[in-house]
């Protein structure tokens, strides 16, 4: 892994768009070479009026150079060396680019409850994305209510959805992507079942609304209200 360190600065006069040859560090300053062995550095490149940061390979000598193996930006947002003309102050410090971004994670919890014959909001859950990528999991586990009139073939199908919405300017949301799974339940055995949704691209930061929905499909007798029970209900993300 590239290497850096705070209060490293030498010059390095005219390279052009070749390796920085340095020439020292100013007063208060440390230099690469008494800093760092050969190998891989962090650099950053400023003549006063552009600047350029990426990753190159430090090697001692008379004079000690810098390589510009990899630029990860600069001042005029391209990937390109840029060419310094005059005086460039060389210094050590990580570039954003390289800056791995938090993880964050989170769990809610929702309550057991049952299910109506009609389209069901289950959970509703704003995110706030750490990274440029989330995932959503809903996880809960499904069974018919048994009560009088129910038989041991009676059934029922049932959809879950974990939906996605982005914000807009105004405040609205609008659907960013939706997972489902359909799933079968009966009176005898909880259904466990899981769904998942991801959400790639994102901005850092950026708020994702989840939202839990089930809707029933179909049932084993249409002229008698089958009533799913929910329970061990959670929603857990993961923000990278």
């Amino acid at each position: 892994m590239p290497k850096f360190a705070p209060f490293v600065l030498e010059r390095s006069n005219n390279p052009g768009t070749g390796p920085f040859a340095l020439s020292g560090a100013p007063p208060g300053r440390r230099g690469w070479s008494g800093t760092f062995a050969d190998g891989d550095v962090y650099y950053f490149a400023d003549d006063g009026t552009q600047a350029e940061w990426g990753i190159g390979r430090l090697t001692h000598g008379q004079p000690a150079t810098i390589s510009r193996d990899q630029v990860l930006g600069n001042t005029f947002d391209r990937q390109d060396r840029l060419n310094f003309t005059g005086l460039v102050y060389v210094y050590s410090d990580i570039p954003v680019e390289a800056i791995t971004p938090p993880v964050t994670q989170g769990r809610a919890s929702i309550p057991g409850a049952e299910l109506g014959d009609q389209r069901w909001n289950v959970a509703s859950q704003d995110i706030r994305a750490s990274g440029i990528t989330l995932q959503v999991e809903f996880a809960a586990t499904f069974q018919l209510k048994d009560w009088g009139g129910i038989r041991d073939g009676d059934w029922s199908f049932l959809q879950i959805i974990c939906s996605l919405y982005r914000f807009n300017s105004g405040g609205s949301t609008s659907l960013y992507t939706a997972e489902q799974k359909r799933i079968r339940v009966d009176r005898n055995v909880p259904i466990p079942i899981t769904v998942n949704a991801l959400a790639v691209n994102l901005a850092q930061g950026e708020t994702i609304k989840a939202e839990i929905t089930t809707v029933p499909l179909s049932r084993s007798r249409q002229d008698f209200t089958l009533t799913p029970l929910m329970a061990d209900a959670a929603l857990t993300w993961l923000s990278v």
